[in-house]
């Protein structure tokens, strides 16, 4: 892997982080009409429709051998996506996003454990670091730990995104993103709707809440997504893992701009913390097996 691809993945890792978060802060209200699963099943629909287009005009939109991969992404799309919205709906989206973001530790222990890579204690301190700093922009100690259901989300969605990152970065290296991105979410569609068939959706609340999901199923789906199958066809599925927790940070800063909420000093704390450490996994990387250099 040379350096400027690891590079421009990181970067890539970055925008996504970006448009995750500041669709997140437009839509922050869409869970009040709809349910998580329903704004999770018509997410996937949006992004299919989008990513299927966008792979046939790239002429990528046969997957060739090795389909049932593809599927498996699909299932993996569907699960994180419903465990996360679990998550922050019954414990706040604070607690919610900093379980979540457990998962870069969660793909280092993978990355040195299983893979037996060399990952530097640096890379340790720096995903240590993001997480902390997640916790000070989310506010996390406000976690009902109470709340068995709620916290297992958050574990099961950190689980299940450490494994999208990880098998990420696996399928990055046999197709291309147009390609995982478009079937990815065409088998987590066809998912949903098993599960929740579409005469079920509530659809006299789209006049209410329609812009909000448009903006989550392409701001916050089709756009961001592609962006991080690319990052992690060119880069380590630890470094893309680390650069995401970049994510409530910006959120943060976007709903102060957007819907006026104030950050306190705690949080700007996280926020600083939090780019220090994408900044420096950007800037020194895993490890000898992930050199990468900085991207911004």
């Amino acid at each position: 892997m040379t350096t400027e691809r690891s590079a421009s993945g990181a970067l890539l890792a970055l925008l996504a982080a970006a448009f995750f978060g500041i669709s997140g802060a437009v839509a922050g209200g869409v869970f009040d009409t709809i349910a998580a699963a329903q704004v999770a099943q018509v997410r996937s629909l949006i992004a299919a429709v989008l990513l299927v287009g966008w792979a046939w005009h790239r002429n990528a939109l046969r997957p060739g051998r090795g389909v049932w991969r593809l599927v498996l992404l699909g299932l993996n799309l569907a699960l994180v996506n419903v465990t996360f919205y679990w998550a922050i709906d019954r414990l706040g989206v604070g607690p919610g996003a900093t379980i979540q973001f457990l998962a870069p530790i969660f793909v280092l222990l993978w990355i040195a454990v299983v893979r037996g890579e060399s990952v530097t204690p640096i890379a340790w301190l720096a995903a240590i670091a993001a997480v902390g700093g997640v916790a000070l922009v989310t506010k996390a100690w406000t976690l009902d730990s109470s709340d068995v259901v709620g916290v297992s989300a958050g574990l099961a969605a950190a689980l299940l995104f450490a494994a999208y990152l990880l098998y990420g970065e696996f399928l990055g290296s046999r197709y291309r993103p147009a390609t995982i991105g478009a079937w990815g979410f065409v088998f987590a569609s066809a998912f949903w709707a098993v599960v929740l068939p579409w005469w079920t959706f509530p659809f006299d609340s789209i006049p209410e809440v329609g812009p909000e999901l448009l903006v989550v199923g392409v701001l916050g789906t089709a756009v961001p997504f592609i962006l991080e199958f690319a990052a992690l066809a060119a880069t380590s599925s630890g470094i893309v893992g680390i650069v995401a927790t970049s994510e409530p940070p910006i959120a943060a800063v976007a709903a102060s701009f957007i819907l006026d909420q104030q950050l306190d000093p705690v949080q700007w704390a996280g926020i600083v913390i939090v780019a220090a450490a994408v900044a420096v996994v950007q800037r020194w990387g895993l490890g000898s097996a992930h050199d990468t250099l900085p991207a911004v």
